[in-house]
């Protein structure tokens, strides 16, 4: 198996960033539809992120691609996370007259000092799939001699 080309990681990067910021915007709409956050959501967003780093890459596997996987589905999640919070409680605060605008630092500011209560213990297991998840789809697959032997 030879190296990622620089031109691969790039559409790697490119196809694995559009599929966590899909992701991450369908997680916050379910939210604000049903007014829950549907936390196995995360799980989908790794899944969608490995998937499609590996589909960048043009089927390329290896570490950076694991390292990358990672790191785009936990900004995916992060996305999906924070357009929850936005979402919901702008349907709160509207019925008090209260504007809570989606891209504004006080907003941020609000889901930063809110972020024990938007992440608990069941969102930490289902990140933990998507990270796992993420790192395995754009794994190296290794053939086992007794395989090889099988096949002569």
């Amino acid at each position: 198996m030879r190296e990622v080309g620089s031109g691969e990681l790039l559409t790697a990067v490119g196809a694995g960033l559009v599929a966590a910021v899909a992701g991450g915007v369908v997680w916050g709409l379910i939210g604000r539809w049903t007014n829950y956050e549907v936390a196995i959501a995360a799980w989908g967003i790794g899944f969608i992120v490995g998937t499609a780093v590996v589909y960048g890459s043009h089927g390329r596997r290896g570490l950076p691609l694991q390292l990358l996987a990672v790191v785009l589905a936990l900004a995916g999640i992060l996305i999906g996370k924070y357009l929850s919070f936005v979402w919901v409680n702008q349907s709160d605060l509207d019925r008090l007259g209260i504007s809570l605008p989606v891209f504004s630092r006080s907003t941020w500011d609000l889901f930063m000092d809110a972020k024990s209560n938007v992440l608990g213990g069941w969102d930490l297991l289902w990140i933990g799939l998507a990270v796992v998840t993420a790192f395995r789809i754009p794994q190296v697959h290794r053939v086992k001699q007794e395989d090889i032997a099988d096949t002569e």
